[in-house]
């Protein structure tokens, strides 16, 4: 009762502050692929100064997770406000339109209350919904695709490789969103009413294709491997997951060894390995410039004062820890993200550090409650929104520390004897996964179970066939925190073995948080 008088005391506030003249504009800024390795996660070994000014300004959200570490689910779960047991979107085949027609997603709420809700790049993922959900979401028809080095003769920047430098920066893909973005920033300024801007930043998506200055940022020799290159122990062979179809397109991977290099047990040589972590810090840099001229657009346009900022990556990203590369785990790394959200009318919110745990699925109710948008319709539509309301936290409010954070991911095992070799479900029908992994977590453990798929009833059957348990005692969520970098020192064994109670308490909090049924059994 005490947390639901915060949430309205803190609602009530939210409401104030944005009924004076002008109603309040959204800047909605999302990054490909970004793990929370940056300044103002403590990381300095990354060189980020637009993020970290943004940082200032904003509230860092330190536990931030997506719902699933792939693209086309995670953004069709945060742009609809709906989880992934209600989207049925867990791959690259299927969206949340076809299970919710009736559905308003988080631009198209704005939409429906007078916004001009516009966008560029990549916002959902491409087709999935099609046509970027227009007219749903959308005023208009936005460009999603640009001119990029995409010509694998190219010598300066082929496409079959993984990175690459040059100086022409005017061809990659992030400069020519930033660019179109202070387009429509020009005309949306130029209307009375207020307006909903969404901005997909490629990056750092492979390929990492970034300016020579940012490769120059990250001399090779300066840059460190993962901590702990190898699967954790103890773990289980479904958990793990070898990004094969991404991953051996590029001829550098492939003369590393390519995806059968890489097993639980092994990683990749050194030298391929640190040269894959450059061209990923080296495309963190390029996107935080081109973060920079979408900011200094925004105030070169005087609206910086009555616009919330939200900037985050859709999910997290492996380099190399726990053995893994790429996402596509429900390891911490792959579904941990950062989360920057400034509001300028809740100056004390500038600056401030939240710990306990948030979700994506949380940011349009919470998007919403700062800027005055009733959502209330929502709760009458097929499925109602599953994410919090957070405008509170940037009035003072507390955080909850004891949420816990969900997270899905599906597996395609093509070989039992070597469950983590080709589990790849990214273009598989949903009723042809073989298993399910579900994850929580919460101030202390990350716990995931994963359970046989019924194919009859898109859900989990019969109990769990195996079990995760990860002790994050200690972890501050920065670079910093105790123990040394808390992005690669934590979840390096499963302690499932070691804590049989709390494995039977994690378990039960897990079937009741996600809807799991008593086991059941059936024929298919």
């Amino acid at each position: 009762m005490a947390l639901r008088l915060l949430a309205l005391t803190g609602l009530t506030a939210a409401a104030a502050a944005v009924t004076p003249q002008r109603r309040k504009n959204v800047l909605f800024v999302i990054s490909d692929d970004l793990r929370p390795e940056l300044p103002c996660y403590g990381c300095d070994h990354v060189l980020a100064p637009r993020t970290t000014a943004l940082a200032k300004e904003s509230i860092t959200f330190t536990r931030a997770y997506a719902q699933q570490a792939l693209c086309a689910p995670s953004r069709n779960s945060f742009l609809s406000g709906r989880r992934p047991a209600h989207t049925k979107s867990w791959q690259f085949v299927d969206d949340f339109r076809e299970v919710g027609p009736d559905w308003t997603t988080l631009p198209g709420a704005f939409r429906k209350a007078g916004y001009q809700a516009v966008g560029c790049g990549k916002i959902f993922h491409p087709g999935l919904p099609p046509n970027q959900d227009l007219p749903y979401s959308w005023d208009r028809r936005m460009n999603t695709t640009w001119a990029d080095w995409n010509n694998p003769n190219e010598p300066r920047c082929p496409q079959n490789t993984s990175w690459c430098s040059v100086e022409d920066t005017e061809r990659f893909q992030d400069t020519q969103i930033a660019s179109t973005a202070l387009e429509l920033l020009t005309n949306v300024t130029r209307d009375e009413r207020p307006f909903f801007l969404a901005v997909g930043f490629r990056k750092p998506h492979v390929q990492w294709r970034a300016p020579t200055r940012a490769f120059d940022a990250y001399p090779p020799w300066n840059v460190s491997l993962a901590s702990r290159p190898k699967g954790p122990q103890h773990s289980v062979d479904v958990a793990f997951h070898v990004p094969v179809h991404e991953i051996d397109v590029f001829t550098d991977w492939r003369a590393c060894g390519g995806s059968q290099a890489l097993t639980p047990a092994h990683n990749y040589p050194s030298e391929c390995q640190q040269a894959w972590r450059r061209g990923y810090y080296a495309a963190v840099t390029f996107v935080d410039e081109q973060l920079g001229v979408v900011l200094d657009g925004l105030t070169a346009r005087n609206r910086e004062r009555d616009t919330v900022v939200v900037f985050f990556g859709d999910h997290g990203w492996h380099l190399g820890d726990q053995g893994e590369w790429m996402k596509m785990t429900n390891y911490e790394n792959a579904v941990r993200v950062p989360l920057l959200v400034r509001v300028p009318w809740a100056p004390e919110s500038a600056g401030r550090v939240v710990s306990a745990p948030v979700e994506l699925v949380d940011l349009f109710p919470t998007l919403a409650g700062l800027a005055g948008v009733d959502v209330s319709y929502t709760s009458r539509e097929s499925q109602p929104l599953d994410g919090r309301d957070l405008s509170p936290l940037f009035f003072g409010g507390a955080g909850d520390d004891t949420h816990v954070a969900r997270s899905v991911y599906p597996r395609c095992v093509a070989n039992a004897s070597a469950a983590w070799k080709h589990n790849d479900c990214n273009d598989t029908p949903r009723r042809r996964f073989s298993h399910m992994g579900y994850s929580t977590r919460d101030e202390r453990w990350r716990f995931t179970a994963w359970y046989e798929w019924s194919h009859l009833r898109l859900a989990p059957k019969g109990s769990p066939v195996a079990v995760e348990l990860y002790d994050h005692a200690g972890d501050t969520g920065t670079c910093d925190g105790a123990g040394g970098s808390a992005l690669e020192d934590y979840e390096w064994a499963n302690v499932a073995g070691d804590h049989a109670s709390v494995v039977e308490a994690q378990l039960a909090r897990l079937e009741r948080l996600f809807g799991i049924d008593a086991p059941i059994v059936d024929l298919y």
